[in-house]
């Protein structure tokens, strides 16, 4: 960004100079916009597709050819001779945007106050600027899903690009679920995921009148979308914001970490004929046989967690993830917080030690996720068509050795401005203190 200063006194020209430059500073950009042609390096897609020496051709934020001999004159050219090229990688499961840092109540938005929320859009309340959005997407995590908390419908989650000018330039899917704490099941927070609320102690509660309370509200709100449909009522913007819910036009973000919790939750999805998918699901390899027959999906909470409790098995949080795979349940793995989602391809390496397959950990950090909640024709996979949310290294990326060389989101190329980054190099430049003997 440039002004022009030749019309102000030159004290005013030089603080606004260097009230842009240290927003500049300050701030991660969206990433420069153009045509690139990436050139030669090994594609990698989810499903086991190698395509070695094969060139990208990138235009107007989209992936526009793929192949050996893709060519354009125009274009900026990134060589990737040598190195591999995987599709963008997804935390399902964040709080980025809404929290910045914990324990400062006046930077944490993820939870309001009331306990039927639907109307409360994660997107609309996004802090673009945030610095976990520069430090995440550096490590090729270019998209994550952030969600609200607390209550009982807490609001609608939103999957986010992690660079972009404004939210609707972030927005992959505007509302990829409503977050629903069932009562009597909870989630918590840990392994349960969900969580969240604005702390102090647990107020007692009456289980069934919540439940009771629930299904008051999700009958009122079928009897509104019924009305609607007919054209006989008017906009009420609370039971307006349930109509994708009850069509199931979007699913119900359903915390639930024990056995038990999992299958009341199936069996409220049922009962009310909503799309469930399970977030936190810690012993959801328990019932692994019955996500699969209800074809329902989870959304993990961090696995870089100590051992549970006495009388499971040790690894039972490790090896969870290649327990699913195997039965055929679709999952995707996720951080929970913001401040470590660019470690999200560490949950999937520590799951492949424990017998994951290697492909299938590649599943659950793109495609399955973009599956789970209805991004798949725009990320996911390296295809003609999709947004280019891609990355460059010089190997596995869930290998901590592997170096993140490129970052690629929406078609635009990002630069290593993030804090990490700036820090690095502030620091590198410390003069060291002269030693003498």
């Amino acid at each position: 960004m440039r002004l022009s200063t030749k019309h102000l006194k030159a004290p005013l020209a030089l603080a606004l100079a260097a009230a842009v430059s240290g927003s500049a500073a300050a701030q991660a950009g969206a990433g420069e916009e153009g045509t690139y042609l990436i050139r030669g390096g090994t594609v990698v897609n989810p499903g086991g597709q190698r395509l070695a020496n094969t060139n990208i051709l990138v235009r107007n934020n989209r992936i526009v050819q793929i192949g050996a001999g893709v060519a354009a004159p125009e274009a900026k050219v990134i060589d990737a001779a040598g190195k591999y090229i995987y599709p963008g990688m997804i935390d399902a499961n964040t709080g980025i945007g809404l929290t910045e840092i914990g324990g400062i109540g006046t930077m944490n938005l993820r939870s309001e106050m009331g306990q039927y929320n639907p109307h409360m859009k994660a997107l609309v309340a996004l802090n673009v600027e945030s610095e976990l959005l520069g430090v995440t997407r550096m490590n090729g995590v270019t998209t994550v899903v952030t969600s609200p908390t607390g209550g009982v419908i807490s609001g609608q989650a939103a999957m986010i690009n992690t660079a972009g000018w404004t939210w609707e330039d972030l927005s992959v899917v505007k509302s990829a679920g409503m977050v629903l704490n069932l009562p009597g099941v909870g989630g918590g927070g840990g392994r349960g995921g969900g969580g969240g609320g604005r702390g102090g102690p647990a107020p007692v509660v009456n289980t069934a009148a919540q439940l009771a309370e629930l299904e008051g509200f999700l009958t009122a709100s079928r009897e509104y979308d019924a009305r609607r449909k007919a054209g006989s009522t008017k906009l009420d913007l609370i039971y307006e914001s349930m109509r994708p819910l009850v069509n199931k036009e979007i699913p119900a973000l359903i915390p639930a970490g024990g056995e038990a919790a999992i299958k009341t939750a199936i069996e409220f999805g049922e009962k009310w004929g909503l799309r469930v998918v399970i977030v936190g699901g810690a012993q959801s390899w328990r019932v692994r046989t019955l996500l699969a027959q209800k074809n329902v999906p989870v959304i993990l909470s961090s696995i870089q967690a100590a051992p549970n409790a006495v009388g499971t098995p040790y690894d039972e949080i490790y090896a969870q993830p290649g327990l699913l795979a195997e039965a055929g349940v679709k999952f995707a793995f996720s951080t929970g917080g913001g401040s470590n989602a660019r470690h999200v391809p560490f949950h999937a390496s520590l799951a492949v030690a424990y017998g994951l397959k290697a492909d299938d950990a590649l599943k659950a950090l793109t495609i399955w996720p973009a599956e789970i909640l209805g991004a798949q024709r725009e990320i996911g996979s390296i295809e003609q068509g999709k947004q280019a949310n891609f990355f460059i290294t010089t190997g596995d990326p869930m290998d901590l050795r592997t170096q993140v060389v490129e970052v690629f989101i929406k078609g635009r190329l990002l630069a290593d401005d993030d804090r990490h980054s700036r820090l690095y190099l502030k620091y590198k430049a410390r003069p060291l203190p002269v030693i003498t003997p």
